[in-house]
């Protein structure tokens, strides 16, 4: 069986993009997300994401450490859903 096809080296170009045909190859695409995470130190709960270029932050609030200077992490993950 062929390797499935990167899809992030497919086209585009509007009609050509893989979300404008009717059917997928029969092996399918591959697609890979790199997701970084760390705390920052000396900041409680505060903790800083990064991927493709974007960096985004979270805390926690104050009743288990954090500040809530940024949203928490399950906020984030209920806007990943929602979007």
């Amino acid at each position: 069986m062929e390797q499935p096809i990167n899809a992030q080296q497919t086209s585009t170009v509007p009609g050509d993009r893989v979300i404008d045909k009717p059917e997928h190859p029969p092996q399918g695409y591959v697609n890979s997300i790199v997701a970084e995470t760390e705390t920052v130190a000396g900041k409680g709960q505060l903790k800083v994401g990064r991927c493709r270029g974007y960096e985004v932050y979270c805390d926690e609030g104050p009743r288990i450490g954090g500040d809530s200077a940024y949203p928490p992490p399950m906020a984030y993950f209920a806007l990943g859903a929602a979007f």
